[in-house]
């Protein structure tokens, strides 16, 4: 009689467990994205991804730059295909200017996931700041400069959590 007691007491107390990870894990986002400037974005692009559900602090700052880095290169290419096609010699400064700002934006991008591979997140906040001052000089009516900004701007609060701040 004393086994089973221990046994039901084994398996009620790993159930509970269970239940308070899963609260846990869904309410992460949440406090990642509770310092955001933009709250709601935040925690609806990093609930669409799948992998959030079993990503800690350091997983949904991944999420968030991977995510950045997405907008970054879609704008890339489109700055390109337009490039190829444009024979206005200013709009093709213009798009030449911005197809190499989100360039260096992007080599920033890379930078930060090693620095947040390595825990450096004092580091993978510089890059993802100096990637968001890069685009803001583009001023294209393709930039997506909005978009990317939120992106990076999501990163900075959930790297800050992840640090611990």
């Amino acid at each position: 009689m004393k086994n089973i007691t221990n046994v039901c007491f084994v398996i009620l107390a790993t159930l509970c467990l269970q239940q308070i990870n899963k609260v846990e894990s869904k309410d992460l986002i949440s406090v990642a994205c509770s310092i955001a400037l933009h709250k709601k974005d935040c925690e609806s692009s990093l609930r669409s991804q799948p992998e959030s559900k079993s990503a800690d602090l350091i997983g949904l700052a991944k999420i968030a730059l991977k995510l950045a880095e997405a907008n970054a290169n879609r704008v890339t290419s489109q700055f390109s295909q337009k490039l190829k096609k444009e024979s206005n010699k200013y709009v093709k400064e213009e798009l030449t200017d911005c197809l190499e700002a989100y360039q260096t934006a992007l080599e920033k991008i890379e930078d930060s996931i090693d620095a947040l591979a390595s825990k450096r997140f004092s580091d993978a906040s510089t890059w993802v700041s100096a990637a968001m001052t890069e685009v803001e000089s583009c001023k294209s009516a393709l930039s997506s400069n909005k978009a990317f900004t939120r992106y990076c701007s999501n990163v900075l609060a959930v790297t800050n959590k992840a640090a611990g701040n």
